[in-house]
């Protein structure tokens, strides 16, 4: 397809330059018409013109077939070599016709030599001044001796031989001169063309990288005058900003609602002549209203000798490294709770199981003097103590047990059961269940997946005190399977959707905050994600989406923490936390029971 293009791109060419030469050869004829018509009009001629009229007449009609019969011609170089040797036999003519070796034009030859060598190259240049040559020197030759009589008088009359051979002898060496000169020029043209041709070439890709370079750069790049005119806006700056760029090139900055883009109004480019080189780190309200945090840069334009253009800015949306930078510092806040819960666990549990198992001896002891009330409320506090104990060592205590696949509807299943037996699902609680599989595996321990939606769960029926539903809809969606809790209670603020998830962060009047913080740890353990949507007044949605079954074993992150075979909830026991912490609080006390 290509070779078929540039071939049909060659001929092109070739066309074009021979109706040139046709052309060229129509104009030179049209004047040597007019210059026979003068000639003619003297009385007694010096030339018969009759000739001349039949040669150029000549020239007009093979000019007429060279135009009709171009298109039909396949060979297109032979077909000009062909027409520059005809051109040379006119010459030839016009030059007997005309004195001879005393011809007026005999530089008429330069024109067939120079166009052969302009097309044809330096070897059909030289073919040409060589036919050239012989045509030229055997018509002398042939007047001379008389084989062909001279037209007008007789120049053995009075040119001697020597004078003759020099005419010829100056005519061919300029016919070859002309041939190599016309040649070598046409060749560096050519060259010149080739490289220009690169070189436009060159500048289109130039061109194409710039402009797929500036259009998907991660970076929004505004460029702006000495007046403040916005004079290039790429896409990305189109995405970051919400203008289109169309409406803001030509325009003033100002114009077109990037008066506040920080940086820009703190220095005037003209007044100063230079840019300073400072980087701004602001929010930028958007054309929606949003406001986000970016990063500008500004650097000078300037042309090749150094003189100020205008300004370049390069900006970025930094909402996403503020994002991340909030999920680091909130990353080392859970790294110090570790820390903090190691320490507490060791400090305050053996001291609660002496002080639990005491009570409960008083309790044994004092049962009949009517202090009862008060030694329960004694032990529910301890329990609660414990409680909180066993919640901080869900947050440090590494796996004992490998992980094991399960199936995650019928652990859901068994989980739902379990919630719609416990306190919180009064009869005003609707609990609905929805499957799209029968059966869908995970790599996850069974009773920490357990656990994970006991936690959801039992915090999306605290959230519905005065009743609602609870919709639990569970299915695959590519290599993941995705669990979703949507509830219709009170809903989320949305300035709480970001700490929900943070340990101790409780809206409840008896919650420690950690229920939720050992659900996203345990899903993230697990190579999985958890989310939370909500709008005050429209209830929340929790989806946790959990790899299926792979042979390898989730990657566990840093500052997270398996909890223990004895720290997981027991869901057969029904005993969890009040805000869906779910600490199995029997196996603490069976485990205080026994240090006593």
């Amino acid at each position: 397809m290509a070779e078929g293009k540039d071939e049909g791109a060659g001929r092109t060419g070739w066309e074009k330059r021979l109706k040139w030469v046709i052309a060229i050869r129509l104009l030179v004829a049209i004047l040597f018409l007019g210059s026979a018509a003068i000639i003619q009009l003297e009385e007694k001629p010096p030339y018969p013109t009759g000739p001349l009229f039949f040669l150029l007449g000549l020239t007009f009609a093979l000019s007429c077939l060279y135009t009709i019969i171009l298109p039909r011609i396949r060979r297109l170089e032979e077909f000009a070599g062909g027409q520059f040797a005809a051109d040379l036999v006119l010459s030839t003519g016009l030059v007997h016709y005309t004195g001879g070796v005393e011809s007026p034009l005999t530089f008429i030859y330069i024109f067939p030599i120079f166009g052969s060598g302009t097309l044809l190259g330096r070897q059909g240049a030289l073919a040409m001044s060589s036919i050239g040559s012989i045509l030229f020197g055997l018509l002398i030759d042939l007047e001379y001796y008389r084989i062909i009589p001279p037209v007008g008088e007789a120049v053995s009359a009075y040119l001697s031989p020597s004078f003759v051979l020099f005419r010829v002898f100056i005519n061919i060496v300029a016919f070859f001169l002309v041939a190599l000169l016309s040649s070598h020029l046409a060749e560096r043209l050519r060259e010149a063309g080739r490289q220009l041709e690169v070189e436009r070439t060159d500048l289109r890709n130039l061109k194409t990288l710039y402009r797929d370079m500036i259009a998907n750069i991660p970076s929004g790049i505004m460029t702006l005058d000495l007046e403040g005119r916005i004079i290039a806006f790429n896409a990305t700056a189109e995405r970051i900003t919400g203008l289109n760029a169309n409406d803001v090139i030509g325009f003033s900055y100002a114009q077109v609602g990037l008066a506040e883009f920080p940086g820009l109004t703190t220095f005037a480019i003209r007044d100063k002549g230079r840019v300073p080189a400072e980087a701004f780190e602001a929010p930028f309200p958007r054309k929606d209203g949003t406001v986000i945090p970016i990063g500008v840069t500004y650097s000078s334009l300037r042309d090749g000798e150094e003189r100020l253009l205008g300004v370049v800015a390069i900006f970025q949306d930094l909402t996403e490294r503020k994002q991340m930078e909030e999920q680091l510092r909130r990353a080392d806040r859970l790294a110090a709770v570790g820390q903090l819960a190691a320490s507490i666990a060791h400090e305050v549990r053996n001291p609660l199981a002496a002080i639990s198992g005491s009570i409960q001896i008083l309790h044994e002891e004092l049962e009949n003097q009517g202090q009862e009330r008060l030694l329960g409320v004694i032990l529910r506090e301890a329990d609660r103590l414990k409680l909180i104990t066993g919640q901080f060592l869900e947050q440090v205590r590494l796996p004992e047990t490998p992980w094991r696949g399960c199936d995650l509807v019928a652990c859901l299943e068994e989980t739902l059961f379990l919630l719609q037996q416990s306190e919180e699902c009064h009869h005003g609680i609707h609990v609905g269940f929805e499957k799209t599989v029968e059966a869908l595996p995970v790599h996850a321990d069974r009773d920490r997946l357990k656990q994970v939606f006991w936690n959801i769960g039992l915090n999306a029926l605290q959230a519905m005190p005065r009743g609602g539903t609870l919709s639990v809809v569970v299915g695959a969606e590519g290599e993941f399977g995705a669990v979703e809790f949507r509830d219709t209670g009170d809903g989320i603020p949305t300035e709480h959707l970001s700490k929900i998830f943070e340990p101790f962060y409780t809206t409840k009047r008896r919650g420690t905050g950690l229920g939720l913080t050992i659900a996203k740890g345990l899903v993230t353990d697990l190579g999985g994600q958890i989310e939370v949507r909500g709008q005050p007044g429209e209830g929340a949605t929790f989806r946790i989406l959990l790899p299926q079954t792979i042979n390898r074993r989730p990657q566990t992150l840093d500052w997270r923490h398996q909890t223990t075979e004895d720290g997981r909830q027991n869901a057969d026991d029904g005993l969890h936390t009040g805000d869906g912490g779910g600490a199995d609080v029997m196996s603490e006390v069976r485990g205080l029971k026994s240090e006593d």
